[in-house]
Parts: structure tokens; sequence; C-alpha cells
């Protein structure tokens, strides 16, 4: 035993490296056996003919003979069998059956042989082929089932619809018969098929690939003890790009919106038409032949055949790159141009190679995935302290997914990230910010607000910023007020008209009164106080002015409430209600002012319902849409994972506090602003007639986790007793991992079809 000991002590560091590879071993052999069976046998239908009677059903005059049904001409589709509907006197019939795909001149191109037995009384059959066919375009084909039973007994045919319920074009005959009689067979081409051993066969990749980022991120951690930048860079590229194979196309949040979004740009880049207006007054998309038949105006399929469909077109190669079709899509989103640029390099580069629409995606997404690596390693990189929330914020599941699919948000998490570790560098490094340091701040602090209104807030990180580290008193209040002009001013640049359809309902003329009337006394107000502003009696006086200021601000906001609102007569709201039961009414700045009491039991149904799924959507227990397709992660992992971000908030207990009173408070104000902005930009959105706000998700505070781990991190109660850091940035790894696995498994095994 001392000696079994010694060497377990000795050698630790790899056991625990073997013990980390079998753990993954195992959780990537469940995952395939769940695929497996899962993917068995499944197959995606086109209806050919459904015009026809149950069980009015066709006998072969001679079963060897068989039936023939016609097809319509080929269009280049790839034909991996058909289903049929059978008829067999209500019994089982015993014995064989045939069908054969074959040229109208009689040669056989392909065929299933079955049991009769299988054969159920007027219900349909999958007949599968030995391979499958493409079917030319322009050419004929004909289906031929033949018979053989086991005794004569056991009779089978074919439902059909005859007469007015036929199709001429696709007559079904018996060739021992004298004359043809009008009839067509209940038809469907089975268009796709997994068979039994593709999921495990497109698995393996995916496989390999989660196996090298959890053994990489061992080496890189406790071997290799790279730094926190490095191994950061490492995960995000390694599980982004694992995210990006797993979200099926356009199923991430909005993706279908997004995509269309950086087309357009693309298109325009390169002096082509992008959006424009169709003769019905659509919003349609110029695209390639080849995108355009996967393009749609909503979230994409999801199950197994949408990844069948996926890796079968992920190769193909040699498409024209001529805009030659257009695509119905949804208008643009009203963001900033920057923030689709990654996703368009890759749309644009996919391009230039002749690719199709897969590997399109793919490399828009992995330009995205690569964009966000880089921008979350170097604000891991700058951030002088607390690297470990920065590090756990940055890989959390829903950062990863929306890096790995086509988003808006993915520049956003990225440069927040990025900004909230410039403003803690100038919060509790010593010393000076340098001027690239200052600009950054200038700049993103520009950026965060336009490409996201509600990211305005998040100025508030720069403000307690001591004086020191910008140079000076004077040259600190000077910059901090430049980063607040610019912000504002880009803000109000790009959000004017969301906010102008924020305030359709709000008397503005007479909140314009009222300002324009106190305008002048603010004036004198700060001119009195820049003369006389350090004597005593002023002091006094101006703080009894102040009162009456605020007498006068209350009365003047009264005025304001009483004489503002929109109201809906029973007549109004009962004609508003729509088909879904949702009202074409929504909550405005004026209808919350005179619906206060509504507005407020809204709130709090809908954080008492539904705060557990912001949590989810936070971290990332919510793949995909979870508007549309409503899959959830086991709560043994979502709590994982938030009781990971608590554990990356906690620090040695030697340490001291590391914000000071001012940061802390900027940091809640600017949580709370994100959270509460969110809330009302939602709620501005929301049907008067619901019970809960619509739309509102966890991802959105993605930008200030970060701010808000570290607000936690203030609190003393728990502390660390040794480090622990390659430990909690293993686990951040291990558990995007197992998120990802479980999100193939719950996309493989849903149903979802628009």
């Amino acid at each position: 035993m001392e000696r079994l000991g010694a060497f377990v002590k000795q050698h630790r560091l790899w056991l625990g490296g073997l013990c980390v590879a079998l753990v993954t071993l195992f959780a990537l052999a469940w995952a395939g056996y769940t695929l497996h069976y899962a993917g068995m046998d499944q197959c995606e239908y086109r209806i050919v003919h459904d015009g026809y009677v149950e069980k009015q059903g066709l006998y072969p005059t001679d079963p060897a003979a068989g039936l023939v049904q016609q097809l319509p001409a080929g269009t280049g589709e790839t034909l991996y069998g058909v289903r049929l509907m059978f008829v067999t006197d209500g019994m089982v019939a015993q014995g064989a059956f045939r069908v054969a795909l074959e040229i109208v001149d009689g040669q056989t191109l392909t065929a299933c042989d079955g049991d009769m037995t299988t054969l159920l009384d007027g219900a349909f059959v999958d007949v599968i082929f030995a391979s499958p066919v493409t079917l030319e375009e322009g050419g004929s084909y004909q289906l031929r089932i033949t018979f053989a039973p086991a005794a004569p007994e056991y009779r089978a045919g074919l439902v059909y619809g005859g007469g007015e319920q036929a199709d001429p074009a696709l007559p079904l005959t018996d060739p021992l018969e004298s004359a043809a009689q009008p009839r067509t067979a209940a038809l469907q081409y089975i268009t796709n098929y997994t068979g039994t051993g593709y999921a495990l066969k497109a698995f393996a990749p995916l496989a390999a690939l989660v196996f090298a980022a959890v053994m990489g991120g061992w080496w890189l951690i406790f071997v290799r003890r790279a730094k926190p930048h490095v191994a950061f860079a490492f995960f995000a590229a390694a599980l982004g790009l694992v995210f990006a194979l797993v979200t099926p196309p356009m199923a991430g949040p909005d993706e279908y919106g997004h995509l269309a979004s950086a087309y357009a740009l693309a298109n325009r880049i390169t002096g082509q038409p992008g959006i424009v207006a169709g003769e019905q007054g659509e919003t349609l998309l110029a695209m390639r032949a080849c995108d355009a038949e996967y393009m749609r105006d909503s979230s994409g399929p999801i199950g197994i055949l949408a990844y069948k469909t996926m890796t079968d077109e992920l190769f193909s190669a040699g498409n024209s790159g001529a805009l030659t079709a257009t695509a119905r899509v949804s208008p643009p989103y009203n963001v900033l141009v920057l923030q689709y640029l990654p996703q368009t390099l890759g749309i644009l580069l996919a391009r230039a190679l002749g690719l199709g629409f897969h590997a399109m995606l793919l490399l828009g997404r992995l330009a995205s995935v690569a964009v966000y690596a880089a921008l979350g390693a170097l604000a891991v990189r700058l951030a002088p302290a607390a690297k470990n929330i920065f590090f756990a914020a940055g890989l959390v599941p829903m950062a990863l997914s929306l890096a790995g699919s086509f988003s808006a948000d993915t520049l956003v998490n990225g440069l927040a990230l990025v900004f909230t570790a410039l403003c803690l560098r100038g919060l509790v490094r010593p010393g000076m910010l340098s001027r690239a340091e200052q600009a950054g701040l200038l700049v993103l602090g520009a950026l965060l607000g336009p490409m996201k209104a509600v990211y305005l807030v998040l100025v508030l990180l720069c403000v307690p910023i001591p004086a020191a580290a910008l140079g000076g008193s004077t040259r600190s209040r000077l910059f901090k007020a430049l980063v607040w002009v610019v912000a504002a001013a880009s803000w109000l640049w790009f959000n004017g008209s969301t906010v102008s359809y924020m305030l359709r309902s709000v008397d503005v003329e007479r909140i314009q009164l009222v300002l324009l009337r106190l305008a002048p006394g603010a004036a004198l107000a700060v001119a009195a106080w820049l003369r006389w502003g350090k004597r005593a009696w002023f002091k006094k006086a101006a703080l009894a002015v102040g009162a009456l200021a605020v007498v006068a601000l209350a009365a003047g906001a009264a005025w304001v409430l009483a004489n503002s609102g929109e109201t809906l007569t029973p007549e109004e709201y009962a004609a508003s209600i729509q088909p879904n039961g949702e009202s074409t009414y929504v909550y405005s700045f004026g209808y919350i002012i005179s619906h206060i009491p509504q507005t407020i039991k809204l709130l709090v149904n809908t954080l008492g319902s539904q705060l557990p799924r912001y949590l989810q959507g936070l971290v990332g227990a919510l793949p995909g849409e979870p508007i549309v397709y409503g899959l959830e992660i086991s709560w043994l992992l979502t709590i994982a994972l938030l009781a990971l971000l608590a554990w990356a908030c906690l620090r040695p207990v030697e340490e001291g506090p590391l914000l000071g009173r001012g940061a802390r408070w900027s940091m809640g104000l600017a949580v709370l602003g994100v959270a509460g902005l969110s809330m009302l930009a939602a709620l501005c959105w929301t049907p008067i007639n619901l019970t809960t706000i619509f739309g509102m998700q966890g991802r959105y505070l993605l930008p200030v986790l970060p701010a808000a781990l570290l607000l936690l991190g203030e609190n003393r109660v728990l502390c660390l007793r040794r480090e622990t850091d390659g430990a909690l940035r293993f686990g951040a790894v291990a558990l995007a991992a197992a998120v990802a696995l479980q999100s193939l498994v719950l996309f493989a095994s849903a149903a979802y079809k628009p």
C-alpha cells in the first residue's frame, strides 16, 4: 500500500489526466449511443400525390407482373425511396414484395425487397431503395410493384385515387389490363434518409474535436501552465468551433435575420444589390441560386435530418457567384454594420471559393468565433485582477453559442469584456492608463451604445476611475466628459428612431415645453454656482432654491403625466385580438403612464415566473432559439454553471476589497440599468393582454455579467483558502463541452420543421 500511495503521489498529474480522458470518453460514448438510436431510419418526405380515398385499393391481376406507377419528370433531386399505402384485404399477408425504380424503357435503377408481413392494411409503408438515385432533370421514371405471396389467398395492392382524384400525368396501371383507367397511387418521395449508421459517422469527427478540446485544455492548464489569455484563446476557438458545428443551420437565436443582414452587407461591399422591396411589398434579398433554396424567413429545422442535410452539402463546390435568385427575408435589423463584419468576411470568402450554402454558413460562424476568441483573450490579458471572472464569463455556453452562430451580439459581448477589463485596469492598477488604453475606452464607449441601445449605461464603469489613472484632475474630468459626450452622441444618432417609436403615444410637446421653461433657470443656476459657489450664504440659498426646483419639477411631471397616456375603448380592445390570442396593441410609454398598476402587475408576474428561464438563458441552458424550440439543458448542468460563476468570484482570504465604494456603486447601477432597460425594451414589444413580458432573454445580460461577478466578489463571506485557478478554468471548459454535447443530443432528437 505504501508503494502504491507513493506511486500515485508521484504520478498524480498523469493519473488525473487519465481520469479526465476516461470521463470524457464515457460522456462521448453516452452522446454517441443516444444519437445512434435517435437517428436510426429517420426519413424526410415530400408529398407527390395525396388525392385518394382510404382503402380504395387496386390489386394486380398477376402479382408477379405487379402494378406500374408513373413518376413526375426528374428535377435533379435525390430519391432514397418512396412511401406507398398498401391494402391487404384486412389480413396479414405472407410472402415477399419488390418495388423497383425504373427508367420508362424498363431498365431498373434500384429496388427494395421486403416482407409482405410488414404491409399494414391502409397504412403508408417506407420503401427504402438499396441505393439512392438522383432523378435527372427531365428524366422519365416509373415504379414497378410486384408481389410473391406465400399462398393464393394472400393478396396485396395499392391505395389509389380515381376519377377526379387521379392525376392524368401520373397513371397507375396494371400491365394485364385491356384499357388504362384514370387512377394514381397515394405516393410520397423519401428525399432524405439517415439509415442505421449515419449518426455515428457524423458524430465521430465532432467527438474527436471535443476530446481534443478537453484534453488540450487539461494539458495547457496543468502541464504547460499556460497564461490565462493563451488558454482562453484556445478554449474559445475550440469550443466555439464545437458550437458552430452543433447548432443546426439557422437554429441560433434569430440567426435567419442576422444571416440575411450579413448577406446583404456582403452584397453591398461587392457593389451588388442587397435587400430590395418586392412587387407585393415584401422584403427580398438577392442571393446565389445555391443559397436561396435554403434561405428562410424563420428559424431553421432541427432534428437528425437537419444535420444530414448540412453534412451532405457541406463540401459542395463549383457554385456560381452570380446573384441570380431572390429569397424573402425579414427587414434587416437596425444594428451597427460593424457587428456583422466578421460573418460577412466568411460569406465573401465562401463566395470567392464557390462553396455552397452550408460551407458559407460555417465559414461565417468560424469568422465570428475567431473574433470573439481574440477579444476575450485580450480582455483576460488586460484584466489586472479577477482574471477568473473574465475567463468564466467569457466561456459560458451562451456566449460560445452566440459566437458560433450568426449573431449581432458576438461583437457586443467581446467588446463589453474588453471595456470592462480596461475600466477595471484604471480602477485598481497603480499608475496612469496608456494612450492606447484611454483611446480604447473612448472608442468602445462610443460603440457599445449604437450596437445595442441598452448598453449605453456601461459607460458608467469609467466614471469612478481615479484622476491619477487619466493624467490628473482636470484631464480626468475632460476625458470622462468626452467619453460621455461621444457615447451619448453616437447613441442618439443611431437610436433616435427607436426612441421616437417608444415615445409615440407620449405628449412630447408638453415635456419639451416644461424643459424649455426650466432651461433658463438651470443656466442661471450654473452661472451663479461658478460665480459664488464657494460662499456659505450662497450654499444656503442654493439649498432653498433647489428644494423649490424639486417641487416645480414634480408639479411639471404630474402635469405631463395627467395629460399623456393612451387608453382603449372596449370595442377597440376586442377588435385588436388576433387569432393567436394576442392583441395588436403593445405597451408604449404612453400606455404605461396611464396603466401603471397593470404594468407593475406584469413586471411582478414576469419576475416571479420567468426568472429561472432568464438564468438558464444567461448561462446557455436553452439551446438555439428558445421561443421556437423550447429545448432545455438539464438543471444539473445549469446549477453547475451558476456555481462555477459564483466560484470565479471567490478570492483568497488574505486579499482585501478590490473595488472602492464609487466603483461598486457604478457597477451596480450599470448592471441594474442594463437589466431595467432590457426589460423596458421588451415591454414595449409586449401585447397589452399578455401576463408576462414577451421577448426578454437572459442572454441580453451577458455584457454586464463580468461587472455583476466583480460586485459579487466583493462579498467576503466566502473566501478561498488556496489557489484553485487551474481547476476553475478547466471546470469552465468541461461544463461548456458537456452543454455542447447535450445540446447536440437535444437538437438531433427533437422534431421541428417550419
